[in-house]
């Protein structure tokens, strides 16, 4: 997590067999996204048939992984999109999508039995709202709580007071409308990462690539990521 280099040392309980479908650019771009939004959506949100979940951003890397993963739990999935993102979004199988250029999905969505946030801000604050009491909000891009700080990362005492702080205000809002809020570490895991591969050669699961930038170019692909248009993965290939 958090650089790039040539080599590196895994420990074998966290890897998994690349599927035999895929190519290696291809499979660089499945296990931090997907092992976030199935940990998110099972795990957290615990979706099961009839559920119903709110997605925003639906067109991203994880995104595009949580659509289809919501999908296979059984939920029914709303999301937003541009109209550019529209079709692949439908396609991995969204039953409504909203276009977030035109429209404030605050008017349409309602009494979700949970949203899975991947863009934190205003849109996280208002996601509190569709939620129906009860309910849960997971986030990857709003602040830890402290739950965060005891569960996922072992931390005493003054990191569980920081981030009691630094989540107050989402707390406060989660608490105002019934719900539960939770930010989410992905935590990496071997058999995880197998299941995903599993429904990916048995065609459940398609990684979406939106582009594939050589090592050299790195900062160009920085550059396209934060640009907030980018369709499915962003994967950075190794020279030959």
């Amino acid at each position: 997590m958090g650089a790039f280099a040539d080599y590196t040392v895994v420990p074998e309980g966290l890897l998994a067999r690349m599927p035999a479908t895929l190519d290696f650019a291809v499979a660089a771009g499945v296990p931090l996204a997907g092992l976030t939004a199935l940990q998110a959506l099972r795990d957290e949100l615990q979706l099961r048939p009839g559920s119903r979940v709110f997605i925003p951003g639906g067109a991203g890397g994880v995104g595009t992984f949580a659509i289809q993963i919501a999908r296979w739990l059984g939920a029914e999935v709303t999301t937003t999109a541009s109209e550019r993102g529209r079709a692949l979004v439908e396609r991995l199988g969204a039953d409504v999508v909203i276009d977030y250029t035109s429209q404030r999905f605050e008017d349409h969505v309602r009494d979700m039995d949970g949203v899975f946030d991947l863009i934190g801000g205003d849109t996280l604050m208002k996601s509190f709202q569709v939620v129906k009491p009860g309910g849960k909000v997971v986030s990857i891009a709003g602040m830890p709580e402290p739950q965060t700080a005891r569960q996922d990362l072992g931390g005493g005492f003054l990191l569980t007071a920081l981030f009691w702080a630094v989540s107050y205000r989402l707390r406060a809002q989660a608490k105002k409308h019934g719900v539960t809020y939770r930010y989410l570490f992905m935590h990496p895991s071997g058999p995880e990462l197998a299941e995903l591969g599993g429904l990916i050669e048995e065609k459940k699961l398609e990684p979406v690539i939106d582009r594939v930038f050589p090592f050299a170019d790195i900062a160009d692909a920085f550059v396209h990521l934060e640009s907030g248009h980018a369709k499915g993965k962003i994967v950075v290939q190794m020279p030959a």
